[in-house]
């Protein structure tokens, strides 16, 4: 048999086939589908949740929701009744301050221009207090005063004081509101005005408590400030015994003339050390360039002696000049003059040189006595360094601790008079209560509220019979929609609508002989011309009509179709594949004395062949092979056979369209072994009863055995609000139903 792709029912078959895997399926849209491991779809498909088809689920199932509906409502009813009425009484009260002399336990003066915050700060502790224990003891004692001859436990008032008393204060003002909630009218309303009092009578106590606690605490800080005061002071006595500035004046004075006498010292040595390196350096010119000893400076040691010995040096010159005029320079008169002045000159020079290791000594003294004199300077400098830090320090730290003491000094007094001034305003109020309006004895209960209730039982009981529909709806897996179908790929043939006017399932199977002008067979019509068009010849030439479980409608689809088939002047054979249950000889009238489909092929003889099987007397164009069930054959067996092939393959070359009615997919395996043998397959599924389940798990065999998957028919879509609600989407607004179930087989009751 050869293996025929998916057609494409909008554009035709494809050129060439694919390679498939076994789970491969192409979709009626020519679009690709993999099915998962229990046929349901593609992976990662899945859509959102759809609200319309939520609707339509109420919709079908609004009963569930009416009985909800109807439960909710009557049990919110119920405890409207039963239940005990609470009334609410109300005080309203109005909180002020009037600015305070002592404030947070500190004494201070503050003027009416104090900031808002300031304010709501104290309102909000106050009110905060309204629910603190003192307040509970306070309520109780007074309740217990005002009203001693009801019998109310302790136990009971501290209860409602604590649990049933709501304070709530206005964010814009400040109004106090005070509430309870009793069975008891005239309890809640003694109850609140007792709280009101209350209220007042603690806020006299706290600004009491406050007034006392801030002259206690002023009178503390006076104490503590006097001490602070007397340690200062001792401390700045100390001070000034043990730095005693001014005998550090004194020293500094003193330091200070030494100092620039001991600097001009030194002044005068430098110079005089200058001086005498300068004289040296003279001498040390004179001595090594041999320059004119005429020229020495004054000063020089022994400067009579130099002087003298440079008179001889001239004489004996003078004389050789005068020798020169007259002798030769090897005259022993002119020798005797040059050796003289020579002697005379070099007795200058030595006696010059002596002089020079005189000056030379005398600059190493200066230098030493220059050096004493820098040190000494130096030491000087630092104690008076050392003695202005001191007096500095000394004045900083002085004046540091005068400033303490006028500090404290100034905080004493202060306190002492915001003491007296705090005397005098103990018994100012801060903060009181105004009652604006007492409680009165509720008339009317606030709870329970009917309507509310009433309302609330309705909403809870909708929610949980819309909640119970829809796990109704899951766990049914039913198609209940034509959008359902579609969601599995498959491609909506037609959709046939509920017929709750056909008495017998023989009078709509053959409802085409009879009117073929009926709506349902106008249905069927339009299949037909679907499936003749030219581009699907090649893929329905063979046809089989299944279903995955009985009283699908597959049977009555197969008539219909191979009705419509030979009105279309079209040769049809139409063949009941169904060999366990047989239909198409009782629904067209077939004696059972004809041929029968079913012993033809466990028959080995070959007495009968393909065409005594066939039963021309129905209709011009139609035959059909029938058969009869038989408890002594088993149809799984007989389908593999070489027979049924080849009878296929009679009918391909005697009839223009053959049509299978096949057994149910999802229960016996002999439709698979006739899908082996068709060109496609038509699905027919029954709205409210073909599981969705089993129809995936049919597909995905059909997808195993590569069996071209033509589409569905939609059988006994219901003509109703909730079968209609999506036709403009889908393009099928009508139903189908009216019939019975399938039963089991050997049952002569459906098709």
């Amino acid at each position: 048999m050869k293996k025929h792709t998916q057609p494409d029912l909008d554009r035709g078959f494809p050129e060439t086939d694919e390679p498939r895997g076994p789970m491969y399926h192409r979709s009626s849209y020519g679009e690709p589908a993999y099915y998962a491991a229990a046929y349901g779809g593609e992976p990662g498909d899945e859509e959102g949740i759809d609200l319309l088809k939520l609707l339509r689920v109420l919709l079908r199932r609004w009963y569930t929701v009416a009985i909800f509906l109807v439960v909710g409502g009557l049990a919110a009813w119920l405890y409207g009744q039963k239940a005990t009425p609470i009334y609410q009484a109300e005080a309203e009260l109005e909180m002020s301050v009037r600015r305070p002399k002592v404030i947070n336990s500190q004494a201070v003066y503050d003027d009416t221009s104090s900031s808002m915050s300031d304010t709501d700060a104290i309102i909000n502790t106050r009110f905060a207090k309204f629910r603190s224990p003192a307040m509970e003891r306070m309520a109780i004692e007074e309740y217990q005063k005002r009203f001693p001859g009801e019998e109310r436990s302790v136990q009971a008032l501290s209860y409602y004081v604590r649990e049933n008393i709501s304070w709530s204060k206005d964010r814009r003002s400040n109004i106090v509101r005070v509430s309870t909630l009793s069975p008891d009218p005239r309890f809640a309303a003694q109850l609140v005005n007792v709280l009101s009092f209350c209220a007042g009578a603690l806020m006299i106590q706290e600004n009491q408590a406050l007034s006392d606690g801030a002259v206690q605490w002023l009178h503390a800080q006076v104490e503590e400030q006097r001490s602070s005061l007397d340690g200062v002071e001792k401390q700045l006595a100390t001070l000034r015994s043990s730095i005693q500035l001014d005998s550090l004046g004194q020293r500094k004075d003193a330091l200070g003339a030494a100092l620039n006498k001991v600097a001009a010292e030194k002044s005068t040595i430098e110079n005089k050390l200058e001086a005498r390196k300068a004289t040296y350096d003279f001498v040390v010119e004179i001595l090594t360039e041999k320059q004119d000893v005429e020229k020495l400076p004054s000063g020089l040691p022994k400067e009579a002696e130099i002087n003298a010995l440079i008179t001889v040096w001239r004489k004996a010159r003078n004389e050789l000049e005068k020798c020169t005029d007259t002798y030769t320079e090897h005259h022993p008169e002119y020798q005797r003059l040059h050796t003289e002045e020579r002697r005379a000159r070099k007795e200058v020079e030595d006696f010059i040189a002596i002089s020079g290791e005189a000056i030379k000594n005398e600059i190493r003294l200066l230098e030493r006595q220059l050096e004493q004199l820098v040190r000494r300077v130096e030491t000087m400098e630092q104690e008076s360094i050392s003695l202005e830090q001191k007096l500095v320090n000394g004045e900083q730290q002085l004046i540091s601790l005068e400033r303490r003491r006028e500090a404290a000094d100034d905080a004493y007094r202060a306190i002492l008079q915001r003491m007296e001034q705090a005397r005098m305003s103990a018994d100012e109020n801060t903060a009181f209560i105004n009652i604006i309006r007492e409680a009165t004895i509720p008339r009317n209960p606030v709870k329970p509220r009917k309507l509310v209730i009433l309302a609330l039982g309705l909403f809870i009981g909708t929610l949980f019979g819309a909640g119970l529909a829809f796990l109704i709806e899951f766990w049914s897996d039913k198609i209940t929609l034509v959008g359902d179908l579609k969601d599995l790929n498959l491609n909506i043939l037609g959709t046939i609508p509920s017929q709750k006017n056909v008495e017998t399932r023989r009078d709509l199977a053959t409802i085409g002989l009879k009117d073929k002008f009926s709506h349902v067979f106008e249905i069927f019509a339009g299949i037909n011309t679907l499936v003749s068009a030219d581009r699907y010849k090649d893929r329905t030439h063979v046809i089989l009509i299944c279903s995955v479980m009985p009283g699908e409608g597959k049977t009555i689809s197969s008539c219909n179709l191979a009705i419509s088939s030979a009105l279309n002047n079209t040769r049809t054979l139409l063949i009941d594949g169904d060999l366990r249950r047989p239909r198409l000889a009782r629904i067209f009238g077939i004696k059972e004395e004809h041929a029968s489909l079913l012993e033809w092929l466990s028959a080995d003889d070959g007495s009968l062949d393909c065409e005594h099987l066939v039963n021309h007397d129905v209709h011009k164009n139609l035959d059909i092979i029938t058969s009869r069930p038989s408890r002594n054959v088993n149809p799984a067996e007989l389908m593999g056979r070489a027979k049924l092939r080849e009878l296929i393959e009679w009918g391909r070359k005697n009839y223009d369209r053959i049509i299978i009615d096949s057994p149910p997919l999802g229960m016996v395996g002999d439709s698979h072994a006739l899908a082996n043998q068709s060109d496609s397959v038509i699905v027919v599924s029954r709205i409210g009863k073909t599981k969705k389940r089993a129809l995936k798990f049919a597909l995905g065999r059909l997808v195993e055995l590569d069996a071209t998957v033509l589409g569905c028919i939609a059988n006994d879509v219901p003509h109703s609000l909730a079968g209609m609600f999506k036709g403009a989407h889908d393009g099928y607004s009508y139903g189908y139903g009216g019939y019975g179930a399938y039963k089991s087989y050997g049952r002569e009751d459906d098709a």
